[in-house]
């Protein structure tokens, strides 16, 4: 398998989630390339990001 640098670490961090969560990524990413307008999805997901990093820096 050959994998950048980043792709190693974001896959090794899902490697490392409970089966669950594995699943959700993967029928999240699914809707993603299934979608024609990718645009909303990109926008809801970098918005929710945006409110997790926000909320940890306060910490």
């Amino acid at each position: 398998m050959k994998l950048s640098d980043n792709a190693v670490v974001v896959f090794h961090g899902f490697l490392n989630l409970p089966n669950l969560e594995k699943l959700s990524i993967v029928e999240a990413i699914n809707e993603y390339f299934d979608s024609i307008d990718r645009d909303p999805i990109r926008t809801e997901i970098d918005a929710r990001f945006d409110e997790i990093t926000a909320a940890a820096s306060k910490k």
